[in-house]
């Protein structure tokens, strides 16, 4: 499940998802407002990552863009998620300056070069089970025999997961499983809403023959048009928060949900 911060973080892990996804779309507009274009930093994100890691119990699963440069860069962004607290991350195989992968215009450094960030990776990991997982874009630049050839050559330096980001259908779900699946890599799948996917449940994408999803915007997505609805009808109504009262989790609600009887009996702990 998606979450962009602290707060959605902590909704995730108690509706029971079983882990949660930190987008770098969802970064940069809730970091920078801009959209997912490359512009936030190595350590903008990191710092992003951290916060939400410091919340939760689950593991979180990283966006790593491009690895924000060369292979050194690469290693050092590695470092710097796991010392953040995450245990997975995605590595994708677009030139700087990179874009979502659900935007046109896409440029794709070359196999070799993405083979050399992941084998930097690999070797610059500090827990043997922190989880690389390789992404290609490759699908709607260069086609998809480039884009199974790509993943093949990612599973032969060691990713431990394969990604095939903006896939068009479901016939091409399967195919891309089938010829994949012999390499005993799992294969993951972005149910992001955008358009460019087909909209399946995750029993759905079990049976087109991948291993786990991500869920990464909606929740952002979800918070914006409340938050709009409710900024535009208090506008409307006076501004008055009685217009809006029905759209809000009460006061003392909150308070609850992000740890305020906790912490008070922590401090009186100390203070008896």
């Amino acid at each position: 499940m998606g979450a962009h911060d602290a707060v959605t973080a902590k909704l995730a892990e108690q509706v029971g998802a079983p882990a949660i996804y930190v987008s770098g779309f969802a970064a940069s507009a809730i970091v920078a407002g801009a959209p997912d274009m490359g512009l936030l930093t190595q350590t903008e994100m990191f710092e992003h990552i951290r916060r939400i890691c410091r919340v939760t119990s689950v593991p979180v699963f990283a966006d790593a863009d491009t690895g924000y440069g060369g292979v050194l860069d690469a290693q050092r962004t590695i470092k710097l998620w796991e010392e953040a607290g995450a245990s997975v991350l995605h590595l994708e195989d677009q030139a700087v300056p990179k874009k979502c992968g659900h935007f046109s215009g896409k440029q794709l450094v070359s196999a070799e070069e993405m083979q050399q960030k992941l084998r930097a990776m690999l070797e610059a990991r500090s827990d043997p089970d922190f989880f690389i997982v390789a992404r290609t874009d490759s699908l709607a630049v260069t086609g998809f025999d480039d884009a199974i050839a790509r993943l093949i050559s990612y599973a032969e330096v060691g990713a431990d997961g394969l990604y095939c980001d903006a896939m068009e259908s479901v016939e091409q779900m399967r195919e891309i499983s089938r010829r994949l699946r012999p390499l005993g890599k799992p294969l993951l799948f972005n149910m992001a809403r955008s358009g460019k996917s087909p909209y399946l449940s995750l029993k759905e994408v079990e049976e087109c023959g991948f291993d786990y999803a991500l869920c990464p915007i909606e929740p952002m997505f979800a918070m914006h048009k409340a938050v709009k609805t409710m900024m535009e009808r208090f506008m409307e109504e006076g501004c008055t928060t009685n217009a809006v009262a029905d759209l809000m989790t009460p006061f003392d609600e909150f308070n609850e949900f992000v740890g305020m009887s906790d912490l008070i009996a922590q401090e009186r702990r100390y203070a008896s």
